[in-house]
């Protein structure tokens, strides 16, 4: 019998040997072009990002140079909306979603079709959006603005800074990263631990290094038992990684040595652990699509089946496996398109911590303007004393003093002028 059993247990571990080579064999995931729509037929055209919405993946929205397109199929057809300004970026949130223009401002949707969204809303080349259960965050090309509902806009600082990338990095106060591609500065990156409450920003040293222009910022799920989210800043001069909470950064190098301007960053929304990143080299080839397994410690190329190298954008759906969206650049054909990945080889979701934001932020928007033409009637507060100021009156005393010896002097010269003029 032992000699029996001995020979049975050493076919298993044979047999298992034979197979694992095979199971490690298997080509990896690919990624698939998606079929529209065509932007190149009159001269190129860009697609910036591609979104799909958390309660339906096969409803996707694609933000171009075009305006924005949407499908209802996951990518295989597509129709223009009525947004048909150059839509930068794209976003679901609190049941609605909402598109940044570069000259219309925002546009939302709730199904019924797209209406624009700028109370309150100066700036109106909205560059990047940030969402989540409590808040959507806009940066703009004047500063950032902030909403608890997404109706209605309110000043969050930065004003007269050009920030091309936002995300929100604490729930409760409301957190918010922004970064800049265009400013001169010591430091493109700021910080604001309370934006809800606070227009006052701080800069954020170690992540853009001689103040590289930021292109993108990414922010994980918080894990079950973390102390802190992943972060990660994509600049002109490489990534940057923070796993305290923003305190601290430090570069991490790209897989074969790739130096990227990093445009694009997305964590699985179910697993802080596996991330992507996308880049181009400038426009020189070079560019690409790495993932990481470890929060963005450590990266490995993942571009099989890509069909264009530079990549300008990147979003992840909450599906398991998790689906990857790539918006790329395609110099040859002077074209943007797009690609997708269900990603079977990266980990499954993982616990993560319940939000501690239950209800939106109040963030009240500026109240609507009277019609024009109708009156606002004029109310006075009970009880409350009208105060004017201690030098109110001394300065309308002077200005008063002032008009009427203007009036004087200029009568004198009138009449001066008139005599020296008469006929003799």
């Amino acid at each position: 019998m032992r000699p029996r059993l001995l020979t049975a247990a050493a076919l298993a571990v044979l047999g298992s040997l034979l197979a694992a080579p095979a199971a490690l064999a298997q080509p990896p995931p690919t990624w698939a072009q998606l079929p529209g729509p065509v932007l190149s037929a009159s001269g190129s055209g860009q697609v910036w990002q591609v979104a799909a919405d958390p309660s339906n993946p096969q409803q996707l929205l694609e933000a171009t140079s075009r305006g924005l397109f949407s499908s209802p199929n996951g990518g295989q057809s597509w129709s223009a909306t009525s947004v048909t300004r150059w839509t930068w970026a794209v976003a679901y949130a609190q049941g609605h979603a909402f598109a940044a223009t570069e000259t219309g401002g925002v546009y939302m949707s709730s199904g019924s079709g797209w209406a624009t969204d700028n109370l309150g809303l100066a700036s109106l080349d909205v560059r990047a959006i940030a969402t989540s259960p409590s808040a959507v965050v806009l940066g703009t090309n004047s500063g950032v603005y902030v909403s608890g509902t997404g109706q209605g806009w309110e000043p969050a600082g930065l004003q007269g800074v050009t920030v091309s990338a936002v995300a929100i990095t604490g729930q409760n106060p409301l957190a918010v990263l922004a970064g800049s591609d265009s400013q001169i500065a010591p430091s493109n990156l700021y910080s604001n631990g309370s934006v809800a409450t606070s227009k006052a920003w701080q800069t954020v040293s170690g992540a853009d290094p001689g103040g590289a222009p930021v292109f993108a910022i990414g922010v994980g799920p918080l894990a079950r038992g973390a102390s802190a989210a992943p972060m990660l800043v994509g600049t002109l001069k490489g990534l940057f990684q923070s796993t305290s909470g923003g305190s601290s950064w430090q570069q991490v190098n790209l897989a074969d040595g790739a130096l990227w301007s990093v445009n694009a960053i997305a964590f699985d929304p179910l697993n802080p652990s596996v991330v992507y990143v996308g880049g181009d080299n400038g426009g020189s080839s070079g560019g690409g699509l790495q993932r990481s397994l470890d929060g963005g410690g450590s990266w490995a190329p993942y571009q099989q089946g890509l069909p264009a190298a530079d990549v300008t954008g990147l979003s992840t759906e909450p599906t398991t496996p998790v689906t990857v969206l790539a918006s790329l650049w395609k110099p040859s054909g002077q074209a943007g398109i797009a690609a997708k990945l269900v990603d079977t080889a990266a980990p499954g979701p993982v616990p993560l911590q319940a939000s501690s934001a239950t209800s939106p932020i109040p963030i009240s928007p500026p109240p609507t303007p009277a019609p024009t033409g109708v009156p606002t009637p004029r109310t006075r507060s009970k009880g409350l004393p009208v105060s004017i100021p201690a030098w109110a009156p001394p300065v309308a005393a002077a200005v008063v003093v002032v008009a009427i010896v203007a009036t004087v002097l200029a009568m004198r010269r009138r009449r001066e002028r008139l005599e020296a003029e008469a006929p003799p």
